[in-house]
């Protein structure tokens, strides 16, 4: 569970990062609140490594300040350590080791006892891998393992760098599942992932930034909420024409009318006054890919 009185998991004002002439965060704010899965998203070199990176106490600022689960980064990061887990970059296992025997290491890092081990292996779908050397491990078997590192310490808080990046379906399904668990019990987690649509599916809220500043923030739905309306009606041509002409924006995808209105009763009312009464009128809900896009000029997360 969270620490009592942590607002937030993670609130980060004003960091700057330079290396050299190239600014890799410049200004950036923002807060992941606890108890939630946060999608933490950018175009590539937007600045999300880096920011991980400070939040690990593993790269050092050039100005602002963080907080994480409550404390000072930098200045509580011994204990703060305890209490997170991540995977960030490549992850950090030994290869003439088992399975286990890397997860015995971690747990001497932490200053944690063995027996957790074995519950993380079988939670991470590797207990009948444990016994075997990781040179013999897939790219998707090593992921797990070090999903099964970072939780040895029962973190509050997980930072995940492309945590789904070499699964397959079925370890993705399985791994999306494990996070919305956590997230009931508790724990926060924060994801960057270049995969829109799985952070869509798993995520409760958003943070979005590029060339190191927020862009935005905010919850999943509330982001998404603002595509307009569907209406579906049998004289299109004419809903277009009496929409435009109430000043509602208007266009077709395919034989559905997309309207920007404040609601739908605005628009049934424009129609119904002249006698045309559409069939559906409907929120529509944008994905998150499009609003990605939208917002950072076509960026590759």
């Amino acid at each position: 569970m969270q620490p009592e009185g942590a607002a937030t998991a993670i609130k980060v004002t004003g960091l700057r990062k330079a290396y050299g002439k190239t600014v890799a965060l410049d200004g950036l704010d923002f807060d992941a609140a606890p108890g939630r899965i946060t999608g933490f998203l950018g175009p590539n070199g937007a600045g999300k490594t880096t920011t991980f990176r400070a939040l690990l106490g593993l790269t050092h600022p050039d100005a602002g300040h963080m907080t994480v689960l409550g404390m000072e980064v930098g200045k509580d990061t011994p204990a703060l350590v305890k209490r997170l887990g991540a995977v960030v970059e490549e992850p950090g296992l030994i290869k003439g080791l088992s399975g286990r025997d890397n997860l015995r290491v971690a747990a001497y890092t932490l200053g944690r006892g063995w027996d957790r081990i074995g519950s993380m292996l079988e939670l991470v779908g590797l207990a009948a891998d444990g016994g075997r050397r990781i040179d013999g491990y897939s790219k998707g078997m090593r992921q797990r393992l070090a999903l099964a590192a970072a939780l040895l310490g029962d973190p509050d808080l997980l930072l995940l760098d492309e945590p789904l990046d070499g699964l397959d379906p079925a370890g993705q399904v399985q791994f999306k599942r494990l996070l919305r668990e956590l997230a009931a019990h508790g724990k926060s987690v924060v994801v960057s992932s270049h995969d829109l649509a799985d952070v869509e599916e798993m995520a409760d809220d958003v943070v979005l930034i590029n060339h190191g500043k927020l862009v935005t923030q905010g919850e999943m739905a509330s982001l998404l909420a603002g595509g307009g309306f569907r209406v579906v009606v049998d004289d299109a041509r004419r809903a277009v024409e009496l929409l435009n002409g109430a000043g509602l924006t208007t266009r077709m995808e395919g034989s559905v009318l997309m309207v920007d209105a404040e609601s739908g009763a605005d628009i049934s009312r424009v129609l119904g006054e002249a006698g045309l009464y559409p069939s559906e009128v409907a929120p529509r809900k944008g994905r998150l890919e499009d609003f990605f896009l939208q917002l950072t000029d076509g960026g590759i997360p």
